[in-house]
């Protein structure tokens, strides 16, 4: 039970759906304040734009998601919940972020740091997770549950330790590095630690409502979460990478994309692992969407590899392939397809 459902009690689903959209408005207000100070603050220090938005925004704007993981293991309990957000999440970013970009501001020029280094380290994200999920169905006794440990957990943040080097020491993380104007750093900061309140309570909100759906609907958390709660906790990404375009850093937008993801996959999702100290999840259910995400993620590369340059074309191809996943996970609720079973979605836990 969450936070919001002791302090109410038991209501009707309309005033929970009213609940959650109000919580989404209070995500999305609190993130445009970190995403804002977390970039002033940036600037004041002469941080390079591909750091911005490879590391910092992208961390930041990670907070909703990081906030549904630990709430949804302190809290509620059900990892399924958290775990279904993220992969949800991960899909968005890396097709409806790109090709809205490009859409609302033309073609969009990558770069070799991009492509070959947070593209491909992200890849090898993506394979890490896929990797330690492996893992865990060695030490259960089929091959339909996996037991992901705490020690896993810390061996995935490590690989975003050395991500986080890898970007610092970049030539790209030096090359433009210029300082601005001076910022009131002590009244940003207050902002910024304002704005992560104002998350934390929306995200609580719409955890509250997925949970609630997923009840009425008689539905997994998993599935509920990895297409409404990753939905709502993914557009301020969605909003930032528009304004980042809009503004001329189309190039910091893409970055953020690979930066934000790649925090979600061997950072966020660890956290929670850690913090439930291991969690078990059905090895059938995450094959198809690992695999989904991986090729997904493969073909945005070459795509963006191509003349380093993601076209307004390519964006609508990229729509329509997060169209069919909408669409995957539809059927998968109404039991048209099988490829997630009940058995394996309901063996998410924690």
């Amino acid at each position: 039970m969450t936070v919001l459902q002791e302090l109410i009690g038991d209501q009707s689903l309309v005033v929970w759906i009213v609940l959650g959209a109000i919580g989404f408005l209070l995500t999305w207000r609190g993130a445009n304040v970190i995403e804002s100070t977390t970039s002033k603050i940036s600037d004041h220090f002469g941080v390079s734009q591909a750091i911005q938005g490879g590391l910092i925004v992208a961390a930041a704007t990670s907070f909703p998601e990081l906030a549904i993981i630990v709430i949804s293991v302190v809290f509620l309990g059900d990892f399924g919940v958290g775990a279904g957000a993220l992969i949800g999440t991960a899909v968005f970013n890396i097709l409806v972020i790109p090709a809205a970009v490009s859409i609302t501001s033309g073609d969009t020029t990558t770069t070799q740091g991009i492509v070959y280094r947070d593209a491909i380290f992200y890849m090898v994200a993506v394979l890490a997770l896929f990797g330690v999920i492996a893992l865990g169905v060695l030490g259960t006794d089929g091959r339909e549950l996996a037991r992901i440990t705490p020690q896993m957990g810390v061996g995935l943040l490590v690989l975003y330790g050395v991500y986080v080097i890898l970007l610092a020491g970049g030539k790209s993380g030096a090359s433009d590095m210029k300082r601005t104007e001076s910022t009131n750093v002590p009244k940003q900061a207050g902002l910024f630690a304002g704005g992560l309140v104002v998350v934390l309570v929306g995200v609580e909100s719409m955890v509250t409502m997925t949970v609630q759906l997923s009840e009425a609907l008689g539905a997994p958390s998993f599935l509920v979460s990895v297409t409404v709660l990753s939905v709502l906790s993914s557009f301020p990404d969605l909003l930032v990478g528009v304004k980042m375009g809009k503004a001329g850093d189309k190039r910091a937008a893409v970055a953020n994309v690979f930066g934000t993801n790649t925090f979600n996959l061997v950072a966020a999702l660890p956290i929670g692992v850690i913090l439930a100290g291991g969690v078990s999840i059905g090895f059938l259910t995450s094959v198809p969407l690992l695999l989904f995400l991986f090729y997904t993620t493969l073909v945005v590369v070459v795509m963006a590899a191509t003349d380093f340059e993601i076209t307004t074309e390519e964006g609508y191809v990229f729509l329509a392939m997060y169209v069919a996943f909408l669409g995957w996970m539809t059927t998968e609720a109404l039991g048209i397809t099988a490829f997630l079973t009940e058995s394996t979605l309901r063996t998410i836990v924690g």
